[in-house]
C-alpha cells in the first residue's frame, strides 16, 4: 500500500480534470461527507512529483492552456464519477435527510 505522501490530493474539480487533461494519470477518488446537503465530495489524487508541483503553480497563475475539448471530456467524466458515488444505492454515503 502507499503512502499517502505520495499523492497530491484536490477537491478542486476544474484542477483535477486540468491535471487530467494535461496527461497526468488520476491515481485514485477518495469522498467523504461535507456540507449541509450531505453529499460525498471528491478528493482527486495524483503522483505527486516536480511536473505536477509546476503544473499546479501555472495553474494558479493562469499560465496553463489545454485542449478544451478535452477539459470538458475530464470535467464531466469526473462530476458524473462523483455523483454516481452519491447515487448508487449499494454505496455507503447516505444524505443527512435520511438519517
Amino acid at each position: 500500500m502507499r503512502n499517502y505522501n505520495e499523492f497530491y490530493s484536490t477537491r478542486d474539480i476544474y484542477l483535477a480534470a486540468t491535471l487530467i487533461s494535461l496527461g497526468f494519470p488520476l491515481e485514485s477518488v477518495d469522498y467523504q461527507i461535507e456540507g449541509n446537503r450531505g453529499k460525498p465530495v471528491g478528493y482527486f489524487n495524483f503522483d505527486h512529483s516536480d511536473m505536477l508541483k509546476s503544473a499546479y503553480q501555472q495553474y494558479w497563475n493562469g499560465q496553463l492552456a489545454v485542449e478544451p475539448r478535452a477539459f470538458v471530456t475530464n470535467f464531466r467524466g469526473l462530476m458524473a464519477q462523483t455523483n454516481c458515488m452519491y447515487k448508487n444505492p449499494n454505496s455507503n454515503f447516505e444524505t443527512l435527510d435520511k438519517k
